[in-house]
């Protein structure tokens, strides 16, 4: 079976191109429908549908920021019903929750089918792609510290995703992340916090942005984490094929 590929199998383990890669892996389907419950999409792209998710992010933030439901949420929270139900627009709020419950749904059931189809992957002894060379980018499977990517999504919540040249996906933490932190003004929210102007610094910050990025921060970083665990063990089963095929029994001669 030396002179197969991935492409060979039915149900490839990994996807590599020079610009990102993705690949079958088990997810539990409980994770995948919370994180699409704390913000829609991030269940899809950890599962690996990232056209999927980032379709989801982009309506999360129109619809979501048109209904003005996270302030509807802070309001609730610090008990100011009649307020709450003043802020919130009911017309973009009904279109939100029907799709809002489909996202979660919706993960939950790809991540058990993509889990299934990582199970038949495992039987198909095939070569995995292990390095993409092009004239713009060169791609590898290499095992990393898996804490690297944790620490780097902690300071910019996306740059673990790129350290580990999972670039689609990382781009669009990013992206999220710069914008989430532009419009919520939590920048100046800081400044004037360490500068002890608390009365200012509340003033300035726009709840309705802010309280997307508890999700988006806590959500890059345990995928990273994540990605850089499965990604090991894809560089470990490529390493365990290469060498079983390379020094076979017949070519072994100990005595």
């Amino acid at each position: 079976m030396s002179h197969q590929n991935h492409w060979n199998a039915r149900y490839p383990k990994i996807e590599l191109r020079s610009f990102d890669s993705n690949y079958l892996r088990k997810t539990h389907p409980l994770m995948a429908l919370w994180w699409n419950m704390a913000m829609p999409g991030a269940g899809h792209l950890m599962i690996g549908k990232i056209d999927k998710g980032f379709f989801l992010f982009i309506w999360e933030f129109l619809f979501n920021t048109q209904a003005n439901i996270n302030t509807a949420i802070v309001y609730s929270c610090t008990g100011r019903f009649e307020l709450a139900k003043a802020t919130l627009d009911t017309r973009w709020f009904f279109l939100y929750i029907g799709v809002y419950v489909f996202t979660f749904w919706d993960a939950y059931r790809l991540a058990t089918e993509m889990n299934n189809f990582a199970r038949l992957s495992q039987k198909d002894h095939i070569p995995l792609a292990h390095f993409k060379l092009s004239v713009i980018d060169i791609n590898y499977l290499l095992k990393v510290n898996k804490w690297i990517p944790v620490l780097w999504s902690a300071v910019v919540p996306g740059l673990g995703h790129i350290y580990l040249r999972h670039y689609m996906v990382g781009g669009i933490l990013f992206s999220c992340f710069v914008m989430t932190t532009y419009q919520s003004r939590l920048l100046d929210g800081i400044y004037f916090t360490v500068l002890g102007d608390f009365g200012q610094a509340t003033h300035l910050l726009d709840m309705e942005w802010l309280l997307y990025m508890p999700s988006l921060y806590c959500f890059s970083i345990y995928d990273s984490h994540y990605r850089a665990i499965e990604l090991n063990k894809m560089y470990e089963a490529e390493q365990a094929h290469f060498l079983k095929n390379t020094y076979t029994s017949s070519q072994l001669h100990l005595f």
